[in-house]
């Protein structure tokens, strides 16, 4: 009987007494909310292209290269490519001919209409062909003046003028457009595309490598359109990324000399046009944190937003190279901009040539390594280095009567020769190929 009571006592001291056990609450656990959806790309949030078109010719001439590099990035997060061939004698292997492909660009809500509007590869890479073609500037054409060289085409997929350093941007939904992710990452395709150049770039399908960039040579930087305006923002840090590799360098901008403020009439549509730059430099700094041409950065401080105006920088920053400009004064594409503001054809164009003479006179800001260079037939043309009419055909009437085709006028520039060929208003000069 004992042995039964002392257990009965241990059960009872082991159960705290028989009262209520003193025990801590588990902790309350409040469940992970699930991650908000990840905002979509364009591409993915825009219901309006299937397959996007290509803006380059399928060909064999040129072969492919992707960039490696993270940020070497399109709009849409393919990878940036490149069209490489490689100079046809032992000779022209020591020079370089990088162009930039043109093609307008956006900053923001802007982007979805340019997707929209047809799908143009200038935002992906994912349509561009394995090889391509090109007349012009870089034509197999025995009439082409330009030394053999390595030649290099920089596909335009970032649409930021190969400037914008940043990826993830979210652009805000509208009343008509859905919240979208877009990448801005021209800079550093840029950027990879050297690295490549200086490492020897080879085709994707293994037939095509170039030599390691480097050597005495001539190494030219030439851009259309948009890519005039990669001129104008990174033509001399790149000038001087290849002097430092021993080669000389020349620049081609090509239909991007818009008429710079001062050249344009002294009223209230001036003020509108600066407000517009100004405003859309402001925009760029938030969605695309440009790398912009640093002297222009550093000596103008008034007016910070002119650094994002090719003619601007181009007449007055340029000074790691010599520069050759060719613009059309009646250039159908930059002068929609500024007739929509109540300017008209003739005013454009005297915009245009006023600045273009002032170039030419080397009034700039900076000292300039030589006097700009000029070609400006009044054809209504808006890009010419890769058109065989605009490169082959159309000329323009020196001041003893001689005739200049563009190709003539690159040829001169070549050799350290000046070149000013400005057409008059009305036109008087010009003659303009098919």
């Amino acid at each position: 009987m004992r042995s039964v009571i002392i257990l009965i006592a241990l059960s009872l001291s082991a159960c705290g007494g028989g009262g209520s056990p003193e025990q801590t609450p588990p902790p309350i656990v409040t469940p992970t909310p699930p991650a908000p959806p990840e905002t979509p790309l364009f591409s993915e949030a825009l219901d309006c292209v299937d397959t996007p078109e290509s803006s380059v010719v399928t060909g064999t001439s040129f072969k492919r290269v992707t960039l490696s590099g993270e940020n070497a990035i399109c709009n849409d997060g393919s990878q940036a490519i490149m069209f490489i061939q490689r100079a046809a004698t032992v000779a022209g292997e020591q020079n370089w001919s990088i162009n930039f492909q043109g093609g307008g660009g956006c900053i923001g809500e802007d982007c979805a209409a340019r997707w929209c509007s047809g799908g143009d590869d200038r935002m992906t890479s994912s349509s561009a062909p394995n090889g391509s073609e090109f007349e012009g500037i870089f034509s197999q054409d025995q009439a082409n003046l330009r030394p053999d060289a390595n030649k290099v085409f920089l596909h335009y997929c970032s649409s930021d003028n190969f400037a914008g350093q940043r990826s993830d941007v979210i652009i805000a939904a509208t009343d008509t457009v859905p919240e979208f992710r877009i990448h801005f990452q021209g800079a550093n395709i840029l950027n990879a595309a050297m690295d490549s150049l200086e490492l020897g770039a080879v085709s994707d399908d293994g037939t095509v490598s170039l030599p390691p960039l480097g050597g005495s040579g001539l190494f030219t930087i030439s851009g259309t359109s948009a890519g005039c305006g990669a001129v104008s923002k990174q033509g001399d840090r790149l000038a001087t990324r290849a002097k430092g590799l021993g080669h000389t360098t020349q620049l081609i901008c090509d239909g991007n000399f818009t008429p710079d403020i001062p050249f344009l009439p002294d009223d209230d549509r001036r003020d509108t046009v600066a407000a517009a730059i100004e405003s859309a430099w402001s925009d760029r700094n938030e969605n695309h944190d440009p790398l912009r041409d640093e002297s222009c950065v550093e000596l103008q401080t008034e007016a910070p937003w002119r650094c994002d105006v090719p003619s601007y920088v181009l007449a007055n920053h340029i000074t790691e190279s010599p520069i050759f400009v060719r613009m059309d004064l009646g250039d159908p594409t930059i002068s929609n901009n500024y007739i929509n503001n109540g300017y008209t054809a003739a005013e454009f164009a005297s915009g245009v040539r006023d600045g273009l003479i002032s170039a030419s006179q080397g009034t700039g800001i900076e000292q300039p390594m030589a006097i700009p260079a000029i070609f400006a037939p009044a054809c209504g043309r808006h890009v010419a280095l890769f058109s065989t009419a605009g490169f082959f055909n159309t000329s323009i009437s020196d001041d003893v009567g001689a005739v200049q085709t563009l190709n003539d006028a690159l040829d001169l520039y070549a050799q350290g020769l000046p070149v000013t060929l400005i057409d008059t208003i009305p036109p008087s000069l010009s003659s303009c190929g098919n």
